[in-house]
């Protein structure tokens, strides 16, 4: 019985695939879920929020803005609105969607929905740039 389990995640523009994932961590709608090789069958939705596969002991770290996940004895599908890595996000287009959407609800401005869901996917944004340059600086001492 393997150890290591397929992952695929599955956005509009691509499909990205890994083999022998050792563990997977995605946010679901009720908080965060571990999954490792032989997880029961599931299909979870998704939140805004960061993925991170680990595979040979190192950790990729995505940043999502929700969908689902399809776990199935084969592996793992998640399908995605986005997948971004840290150098893919554009810190300076976060941190002035960020300041957009907290002035819209500060000043109670059009959809409040959509400007809260706005606020949540810039921070998360935010953060896996933050936490990704944090890890790197730390691995750069050593």
């Amino acid at each position: 019985m393997s150890k290591q389990f397929h992952l695929d995640i599955i956005t509009p523009t691509g499909i990205e695939s890994f083999d022998k994932v050792d563990y997977l961590r995605i946010p679901s709608m009720d908080g965060l879920i571990g999954i490792q090789a032989q997880h029961a069958k599931a299909i979870i939705g998704l939140d805004i929020g960061e993925i991170q596969v680990t595979k040979n002991g190192k950790k990729l770290i995505y940043a999502t803005s929700g969908g689902f996940a399809d776990i199935k004895n084969e592996g793992v599908q998640l399908l995605v609105e986005t997948m971004e890595t840290s150098d893919s996000i554009n810190k300076q287009r976060a941190e002035d969607s960020l300041r957009r959407g907290k002035e819209r609800l500060k000043k109670h401005e059009g959809d409040l929905d959509r400007a809260t869901q706005s606020v949540k996917r810039a921070r998360n944004r935010l953060l896996i740039t933050q936490t990704l340059s944090t890890n790197f600086q730390k691995l750069s001492k050593k």
